[in-house]
């Protein structure tokens, strides 16, 4: 019984932590050891037209800088629909008046577009040759196709396409008659899900030309749920569930279009770390997942998972 408890269990717990870690670590030594080299990114990446979509939660903005480093043309497009919704939220919390509201909502929109302003000057300084940026509102699906028509106008075509944007609405489902009512549903559903299908459709016959490569950001929220933010779980589990299936069927009709699927987790600095209890030491790095989408589209990887240990762990301690 000694031997029982003292060696074999010790040991077996050993064993099953070694077996728990594997995955992550692997994924990790591959993200820091595996990465192609400056004239590798160059080479791929040099002179490419890439669209990019989002830029809010500071991941996008970094791997605009990433692009630009390397000499990729870019068109990106932000979200102005999240000015609206800021407005509302304020005139709601504070009880503000139409009055305050003119006088507020001018200067929301002169700081968006100031900041949208620095991060094309920062690109162009950068080293890419030619970086244009607009706002525009994710949660008409209907014009969603002139991101794609505008890029491909100004760019000449399609090398790369990259959708990041996202709403993220919290909130108890339960408590909230907002988050229960279905116009609110049907926009984030629009701007997380919808917009995004839109995109790729109207993309895909360009990127067929070029032998091009699609990223897609969803969410370890997309496999693994969490109270507080059941809406923006549940794009995610439609956004993962729409693209994992979309790559077997390029796959079947033997498409030279490359798709990576990317399942994020928490960042610090970001809006979702006050959202999730997650320890410090398990959450990413803004910069190094910037870096390791970009690797993912460079490599063509099916898949990028980030940071890999809380999320392996996270799908783990979920399907225990």
């Amino acid at each position: 019984m000694v031997t029982l408890t003292r060696v074999i269990l010790p040991s077996l717990l050993l064993l099953l932590l070694l077996l728990l870690l594997a995955p992550p670590l692997y994924h990790h030594l591959t993200l820091h050891f595996n990465t192609p080299s400056n004239s590798d990114y160059k080479t791929k990446l040099a002179g490419k037209r890439v669209l990019l979509c989002g830029i809010g939660y500071e991941v996008g903005e970094q791997l605009a800088y990433q692009l630009a480093t390397h000499g990729a043309k870019l068109v990106i497009f932000y979200r102005a629909d999240g000015r609206q919704k800021t407005l509302l939220n304020l005139q709601k919390t504070f009880e503000l008046t139409d009055d305050v509201i003119q006088i507020i909502q001018p200067l929301m929109v002169a700081r968006t577009d100031t900041k949208a302003m620095e991060i094309k000057e920062t690109a162009v300084k950068l080293g890419s040759p030619q970086t244009e940026i607009y706002p525009f509102n994710f949660g008409n699906t209907t014009t969603a196709h002139v991101v794609v028509d505008t890029a491909v106008s100004l760019l000449g075509g399609l090398d790369y396409v990259i959708l990041n944007h996202a709403d993220i609405p919290r909130g108890l489902f339960l408590h909230s008659l907002k988050l229960q009512n279905q116009d609110f549903l049907h926009r984030t559903f629009s701007v997380n899900v919808y917009s995004y299908i839109e995109i790729a459709l109207r993309a895909l016959p360009h990127l067929e030309k070029t032998s091009g490569h699609m990223f897609v950001s969803s969410s370890v929220l997309g496999e693994v749920p969490e109270p507080g933010l059941s809406v923006f779980s549940s794009t995610k589990h439609a956004l993962t569930g729409f693209f994992t299936s979309l790559q077997l069927e390029l796959q079947k009709r033997r498409s030279s279009v490359g798709l990576t699927v990317g399942r994020l987790g928490v960042m610090k600095s970001t809006e979702l770390r006050a959202l999730l209890d997650v320890p410090e030491f398990l959450m990413g790095d803004i910069l190094e997942c910037a870096v390791g989408i970009m690797n993912s589209i460079v490599k063509r990887q099916r898949s990028f998972v980030y940071p890999v240990v809380h999320t392996h762990f996270a799908g783990l301690l979920w399907a225990i």
